[in-house]
């Protein structure tokens, strides 16, 4: 749904952990969450240095944005586009 946002960390986590892939906006940027065989991939669109592999759901919590952690902003999330709704 374009526009939501996940109601908690536990939802986000949740949502990863079942292999769904996350689009979103956060300050006017775009990111995304990916699946390989490698781990758990967060990055910016096109800026690969913003990339970070985790290997646990759990993990990805820790993602900075701006000197904020993924957890604390979870809700200010803008979802453009999620599996598993």
């Amino acid at each position: 749904m374009k526009g939501s946002s996940f109601a908690s960390v536990e939802e986000l986590v949740d949502n990863v952990t079942r292999g769904g892939e996350v689009e979103f906006e956060y300050a006017r940027k775009q990111y995304s969450i990916t699946h390989s065989s490698k781990g758990i991939h967060i990055m910016q669109f096109y800026n690969y240095s913003t990339e970070q592999v985790y290997k646990s759901p759990s993990d990805i919590v820790n993602y900075q944005i701006n000197d904020k952690d993924l957890g604390s902003i979870v809700t200010d999330l803008i979802i453009t586009f999620r599996c598993f709704h």
